[in-house]
């Protein structure tokens, strides 16, 4: 066999050169493919996985309560609080950004629907903190402070970020135990 002819049996596909060519991939007929789709959307819309197939989560820069100043996009220039941080796909909700226009339809017979708006979720890449006390954005760094805690703080201006807990995510005070005697 000239080794065109052979090049052009090998893209084919068929029966006979598929154990004959030694680019193809042999694959057991098993049905779809459901392997490493994890998350909402589409099978081509799926968080990446590590080797334990679980979702890869990224180091997302802001936290919960940080104030933000977007630095692109539609919103550039406007200042807001994380409402939520998404570590899997690096993405963060900003109040009073990227707001989108959303359709909620009537509940019962005879009610009209309605349109509300809502934050939809920006890449962290796309914010940077942002100082109150001098409207100047500028990025993040880590230091020990005197009682030997672990701060964040904001390089061009010095301010340290204090630690927002969320009323949900606060630890219940624990209570003493009672006997009855």
């Amino acid at each position: 066999m000239p080794v065109s002819a052979h090049r052009q049996s090998c893209f084919l596909g068929t029966p006979a050169t598929l154990h004959s060519c030694p680019n193809r991939i042999q694959r057991a007929s098993t049905g779809p493919v459901q392997a490493g789709i994890v998350g909402p959307g589409k099978r081509w819309e799926h968080y990446k996985l590590n080797h334990n197939k679980k979702p890869v989560r990224h180091d997302v820069h802001v936290r919960s309560g940080d104030t933000v100043v977007v630095i692109g996009g539609k919103d550039k220039g406007k200042v807001g609080k994380v409402d939520k941080v998404m570590p899997k796909t690096a993405q963060i909700v900003v109040e009073g950004i990227n707001l989108r226009l959303k359709f909620r339809p009537p509940v019962s017979e005879g009610e009209q629907g309605s349109y509300f708006q809502k934050e939809s979720p920006i890449h962290h890449s796309n914010v940077m903190h942002w100082s109150n006390s001098q409207n100047v954005r500028s990025r993040l760094a880590h230091k020990v402070d005197e009682a030997g805690k672990k701060v964040r703080y904001l390089v061009k201006t010095g301010e340290v970020i204090p630690d927002v807990i969320k009323p949900r995510e606060a630890k219940p005070e624990e209570k003493p135990e009672e006997t009855s005697e």
